[in-house]
C-alpha cells in the first residue's frame, strides 16, 4: 500500500472535492438529469470505465517517473527487475 498512496492521497482529494462542489451547487436541478443518464443500463459500463481509466493512469505515470529516477541514477540494469515485482 506504501507504494500507492500518492493514488488514496489523490482518490481522497477527488471525492472531498465532489463533495464541496456537490454541497455549493445542491440547488441546481440538473444533478437529477445526470443522474438519470448515468443510472441507465446501456451508460453503467461507461461509468464503471472512468475510476478504471484513472487507475491505470495514475498506475502507468508512477512507473514511467520510477523508470525515469532508476534512469537518472544510472541503474538501468535495474528497471527490468523493478516492472518484475
Amino acid at each position: 500500500m506504501e507504494r500507492h498512496k500518492g493514488f488514496t492521497a489523490v482518490t481522497i482529494l477527488t471525492v472531498i472535492v465532489g463533495v464541496v462542489a456537490w454541497y455549493f451547487t445542491r440547488t441546481w436541478s440538473g444533478w437529477e438529469y445526470i443522474l438519470q443518464i448515468v443510472g441507465k443500463g446501456d451508460n453503467m459500463p461507461i461509468a464503471g470505465l472512468i475510476p478504471i481509466i484513472i487507475f491505470f493512469t495514475y498506475l502507468a505515470l508512477d512507473e514511467g517517473f520510477r523508470h525515469d529516477r532508476l534512469i537518472k541514477q544510472g541503474r538501468e540494469d535495474e528497471i527490468l527487475d523493478e516492472m518484475y515485482k
